[in-house]
């Protein structure tokens, strides 16, 4: 992942995981795999249940969207066309751990614990954070990713976000919400 990718993702988790919120709901820390989610993990699904090829998906969205820049949904595409190891390269202002496959195995393997021992060996995250890469338009002042956080029960979320360069920081210019649990 580039420095900019890294600034972008800082400045998301800035906004969405802010102090007044993470006193609400006692958040101390965020847990993030390691990983990026690649390539078509985040399509959405037609009425059948088949995912939607991205083609007509960028094509709905920039539709719905048209602040969405198409360069930014092909820059999106192409950093995500294979995954790629997030580093220790974020900087925001609460704590954050990095944590791989092989740590998550014995947490959710088929018998395991489940939700409760992920909050035993995690206690105080928000659950389980993956980013796909980001894509940047031409200019460089709008960003364009995906992110999901699973945790307990019914609490998740996957969202589409749109965030814009503005004097010269990163801001969340639209959410897209493509499911909720």
């Amino acid at each position: 992942m580039s420095a900019s990718e890294y600034e972008v993702l800082t400045a998301w988790i800035d906004a969405t995981f802010t102090s007044k919120e993470r006193a609400a709901k006692g958040l101390t820390k965020i847990v993030i795999l390691d990983t990026t989610d690649s390539d078509d993990n985040h399509l959405l699904k037609d009425e059948n249940g088949q995912p939607i090829p991205w083609e007509k998906m960028a094509e709905s969205l920039r539709k719905k969207y048209p602040v969405l820049q198409q360069a930014g949904l092909d820059a999106f595409r192409k950093v995500n066309a294979q995954q790629a190891s997030l580093r220790r390269s974020l900087h925001p202002s609460i704590d954050y751990e990095l944590v791989t496959s092989a740590q998550l195995e014995p947490i959710f393997c088929y018998h395991c614990g489940f939700w409760p021992a992920y909050y035993k060996r995690f206690p105080g995250s928000q659950g389980l954070l993956t980013f796909s890469g980001v894509g940047f338009s031409a200019d460089g002042t709008q960003a364009f990713f995906y992110f999901s956080n699973r945790c307990e029960g019914l609490c998740g979320t996957g969202d589409y976000v749109i965030m814009e360069k503005r004097d010269g920081r990163w801001v969340i210019q639209k959410e897209i919400n493509t499911w909720v649990s």
